[in-house]
């Protein structure tokens, strides 16, 4: 773990790249951390009675009820199913995010390594019904569109106005512009609170070193938190 109150040793994250970012944060979920041991020592199990890559026995590996688990635990993942199971190697790539082996949450670069990828995902916008009365957030915005004439033309307009929209809020420091490399200092900062906290620093102690304190302390630990259990995908879309 990197001693979280020397900004200096998170230097290096000014050069990852948005998969690298995302699989900082997941690696610091403990969580997944739980999930892989006992994911590891199970393949391990598989391994010691059916043999390594070169010597595996696949056929008798495939018939060990081990080797899988129940479909209803991934339902949303693209497995393959068979008899209503799946591998748990899928299964467990899936459930986080990605393909291929699940990696070890103590390797620091399974992407540069090429034992990562992330599963493609989309941003989406949402449609608000007719007098449905949501929260629209700063970094958010909202479009009318007259449904009874054709759409074409007005997404050519919508397109121009969210265009401009969006640059008026970076220009005001509303947003940060849509690129990975210009989130790395808030980024930075939920990650040394994470290292702090799995050292169990006082909020105190965290105040003083990433130099915020009372309410903005407390968004911060909780920005911290949701990119580490939940949005740390999202960061695959600033690539």
């Amino acid at each position: 773990m990197l001693d979280w109150r020397n900004l200096p040793n998170y230097e290096f994250c000014h050069g990852l790249t948005a998969g690298q970012w995302a699989w900082e944060f997941l690696r610091r979920n403990p969580v997944y951390q739980q999930e892989w041991q006992s994911f590891i020592a199970t393949w391990r199990a598989l391994e010691a009675t059916y043999g390594k890559p070169s010597q595996r026995d696949m056929a008798r590996w495939k018939q060990d009820p081990r080797a899988w688990v129940a479909a209803e635990e991934c339902p949303e993942s693209d497995c393959r199913v068979d008899a209503n199971k799946v591998l748990i190697e899928c299964a467990l790539g899936a459930r986080w995010g990605f393909y291929k082996f699940p990696p070890d949450p103590e390797d620091d670069d399974p992407i540069g390594g090429g034992r990562l990828v992330w599963r493609e995902i989309s941003s989406s916008a949402s449609l608000l019904e007719a007098g449905q009365n949501a929260p629209i957030e700063l970094q958010q915005a909202a479009l009318v569109f007259d449904l009874g004439l054709p759409l074409a033309p007005q997404l050519d307009q919508a397109k121009r106005h969210l265009q401009i929209e969006q640059r008026k809020r970076i220009l005001s420091g509303d947003i940060l512009p849509p690129r990975i490399s210009e989130h790395a200092a808030r980024l930075i900062v939920s990650l040394r609170i994470l290292d702090g906290m799995a050292a169990a620093a006082s909020l105190g102690d965290l105040a003083v070193a990433i130099e915020v304190s009372g309410c903005l302390l407390k968004a911060a630990i909780n920005e911290a938190f949701a990119l580490r259990d939940r949005e740390y995908h999202r960061l695959l879309l600033l690539g």
